[in-house]
């Protein structure tokens, strides 16, 4: 069965399976994959285009539910990653617009289907068979003169210009994120070495949660590589928590990270 995917703005395709974004043949931008809360941000706000989402709303469909709860800024952080991944990607436009005191709301021309539904189709020519006169070959290889609009658009000076546009977009996504674009995990406090990892946690109690993620790592064995580091957060009522594991601090563009979520009784004995 194929993965449904939505077309915004008939020039992008977001694929919420893989968390990607990317543009349709034949139009500027390059493929980004976005961190897994914005992606489901991303979503929501589709399915209910032209819909104030309250962020009450969307902490409960996407960080509650997995049994994690943080704070304001992780929302503003996910909505920021998700305007700067749809803009890296090729998308012009401003979609996710902010309502003050609301939420959010997507403002998109949103088209949902499978990703073979979206991909122009490239003609087919059949050989001519051995023995064919030449004015039957000539006429063999005639087609019709006929421009999709994605190749009219290609041709045009505003692909270029949008093209240009995009790259100098996606220079400042890779500035900002590299040159002190903080995450909400830099209000963590840092615990120290455990398991190998740098560890820091939404709780100040260094004992409680290094004695959390000892546990966790003799029982399902999270460690990190060198230079590795794990960020912990712990619900308010303790029922569950969520591990993140990434081979460098996620402040840095290049940041590979892994997510983990645990009901209390799977850590404790």
């Amino acid at each position: 069965m194929m993965n449904t995917v939505f077309l915004i703005n008939d020039t992008l395709l977001f694929d919420p399976n893989d968390h990607s974004l990317r543009p349709i043949e034949g139009l500027p931008g390059s493929r980004v994959v976005i961190h897994t809360p914005a992606s489901e941000c991303l979503l929501l706000l589709l399915r209910h285009n032209h819909q104030v989402l309250t962020q009450r709303f969307l902490f409960e469909q996407v960080w509650e539910k997995q049994g994690a709860v943080v704070t304001t800024n992780a929302l503003y952080q996910s909505i920021a990653s998700l305007r700067k991944g749809l803009h890296a990607a090729g998308l012009t436009e401003n979609i996710i617009k902010t309502v003050p005191k609301m939420g959010f709301k997507s403002v998109a021309t949103v088209r949902e289907g499978t990703a073979d539904e979206f991909i122009v189709p490239v003609p087919v020519i059949s050989l001519p068979p051995a023995g064919v006169n030449k004015a039957a070959e000539t006429a063999l290889y005639e087609l019709p003169q006929r421009r999709t609009r994605v190749a009219d658009f290609f041709n045009s000076r505003l692909a270029y210009l949008l093209a240009g546009i995009a790259f100098i977009l996606s220079c400042g996504v890779v500035y900002m994120q590299r040159a002190g674009g903080e995450s909400f995990y830099s209000d963590y406090s840092y615990i120290g070495q455990v398991n190998g990892c740098l560890l820091y946690s939404s709780w100040s109690g260094e004992e409680k949660s290094a004695q959390t993620f000892r546990a966790l790592g003799s029982r399902y064995s999270l460690t990190c590589k060198s230079g590795g580091v794990a960020y912990l957060t712990l619900n308010r009522s303790l029922q569950g928590l969520s591990v993140l594991i990434c081979d460098r601090k996620i402040a840095y563009s290049t940041a590979e990270c892994q997510s983990y979520i645990f009901r209390k009784d799977r850590y404790e004995s």
